[in-house]
C-alpha cells in the first residue's frame, strides 16, 4: 500500500488513534447538546452511543475499500471503479466535501471567540490570524500536522479533569425516565448527533501515510470507542447538569456549565477552555484541508499544492469576513450536517457494496 510514498513521509500505526479521534473532537463538542435532544430529550445519551458505536462497522468498510485499490486510499479506488473521468469527478466532490468541513469548524470557533472572549474584533481579524496558521501547519506535510494531532489530543485532555468540578451540581433525576420516546425520536435525535463524529472519513484518504496498515486499523478502532465514551460521558453531564427546558435555549451548553469553575487565581476559567481548545480545532481544519488538496492534486497533477491550499484559504477568509450573517451560520450547519449523514451512512456502505461484489466476481475468475 505505501510503496509509492517514501518512507520519511510515513508515520507509526499508533498515530492512527490521534488522527483519528483528533479529527473528531472538533468544535462540536461545545455546543452539540442544545441539537440532540429535539428528538429522544434526555434520552438523547443512547442515540449518541449508538451512532458512536455503529462508525466501527463504517470503519470497518473503509478498511475493506482500502485494501482493494491500487495505492491504498479512496482516491485510486474511485479511478479504478469509475474511470478517470468520474473517478476525477468524484475526487473534486470529496474535495469539497472536506474543505466544507474544515469551513465548519473554523466558522464556529471564530464565533465562539466573538461571543465568549473578544466581541470587539471583527471576524475578518481572526480569520487572517487563523489562516495564515493553518497555511504554515499544512504546507508543513502530514507529519507536520501528525505531530499537531498528537499535541492536540494530549494536552486539552487535562480539560476533561475539570468534569470533576461539576459533578457535585448535577440532578440524577435530570435524566429520568430512562428509555421513555419512541424509534422517531432516537432516530431525529442520532441525525443531530452525525456532526459529532464526522472526521474519521479522512482515513481514507491519509491511510497510506500509515506504516503497516494492519496494526493501524486496531488503533482507529480504539480512536473510535474512546470518542463514542467521551462524547456519551460528556452528553450524561450535561443532561444531569441542565434541565431540559434550559438546555433548549442555550447554544454552547459546553461553555456555560464550565463557566461555574472559579479559582481563587482564575475567575473565567471558560477563557482557559476556550483558548486551549484551539490546539483541538487546528489538526482538524490541517487534516480536512490537507485531504481535499491531495483530492485535488492527485486529480490534477499539474496544480501544485500550495496554490490549492491558496484557493482554500481565501475561501475560508472570504466567508469568515463577509458571510457572518445568522442565516449562513444555520446554512453552513445544516449542509455539513446533511453531508455527513449522506458520506458515512450512505457512500461509505455503497462503495464497500461495490467492493465486495468486485473481489467476487475477481476470485470466481481466478478460480
Amino acid at each position: 500500500m505505501n510503496s509509492k510514498i517514501s518512507e520519511n513521509k510515513l508515520v507509526s500505526p499508533f498515530f492512527m488513534f490521534f488522527l483519528i479521534h483528533g479529527t473528531q473532537t472538533g468544535i462540536s463538542v461545545l455546543k452539540f447538546q442544545g441539537n440532540i435532544i429535539k428528538g429522544a430529550e434526555q434520552d438523547a445519551w443512547v442515540s449518541v452511543l449508538i451512532v458512536g458505536l455503529s462508525l466501527h462497522l463504517l470503519f470497518y468498510m473503509m478498511l475493506y475499500v482500502l485494501k482493494q485499490s491500487t495505492a491504498g486510499d479512496i482516491l485510486s479506488f474511485h479511478k479504478d471503479i469509475f474511470g478517470k473521468v468520474v473517478g476525477g469527478a468524484l475526487n473534486i466532490i470529496l474535495a469539497y466535501y472536506f474543505s466544507v468541513a474544515g469551513l465548519g469548524v473554523l466558522y464556529s470557533y471564530i464565533d465562539s471567540l466573538q461571543i465568549w472572549v473578544f466581541d470587539g474584533i471583527a471576524s475578518w481579524e481572526y480569520a487572517i490570524l487563523l489562516c495564515s496558521l493553518i497555511y504554515y501547519l499544512v504546507s508543513g506535510g502530514f507529519r507536520v500536522i501528525t505531530g499537531v494531532a498528537f499535541w492536540g489530543v494530549i494536552i486539552p485532555s487535562f480539560l476533561l479533569l475539570s468534569l470533576f468540578y461539576i459533578v457535585g451540581f448535577l440532578e440524577v433525576t435530570y435524566v429520568l425516565p430512562l428509555f421513555s420516546h419512541s424509534l422517531k425520536d432516537y432516530i431525529l435525535s442520532a441525525s443531530e448527533s452525525v456532526p459529532l463524529f464526522i472526521g474519521f472519513e479522512t482515513a481514507l484518504v491519509f491511510f497510506p501515510f500509515i506504516k503497516n496498515g494492519k496494526k493501524a486499523g486496531k488503533w482507529g478502532h480504539v480512536a473510535l470507542l474512546f470518542t463514542t465514551l467521551l462524547y456519551t460521558a460528556v452528553t450524561l453531564i450535561t443532561f444531569m447538569f441542565f434541565s431540559q427546558g434550559k438546555l433548549q435555549h442555550l447554544t454552547w451548553p459546553t461553555l456555560t456549565m464550565i463557566k461555574i469553575i472559579q479559582f481563587p487565581f482564575l475567575e473565567r476559567f471558560e477563557f482557559i477552555f476556550i483558548f486551549t481548545w484551539l490546539l483541538v480545532i487546528m489538526p482538524v481544519i490541517c487534516i480536512y484541508l490537507w485531504s481535499a488538496i491531495r483530492s485535488v492534486k492527485l486529480t490534477f497533477p499539474k496544480i501544485k499544492p500550495t496554490y490549492i491550499l491558496i484557493f482554500f484559504l481565501a475561501v475560508y477568509l472570504f466567508t469568515n469576513s463577509f458571510l457572518i450573517d445568522m442565516y449562513y451560520t444555520q446554512l453552513l450547519s445544516k449542509i455539513i450536517k446533511y453531508n455527513g449523514i449522506a458520506f458515512l451512512f450512505g457512500y461509505i456502505p455503497l462503495l464497500f457494496i461495490i467492493s465486495f461484489i468486485r473481489n467476487f466476481i475477481n476470485k470466481q475468475k481466478n478460480s
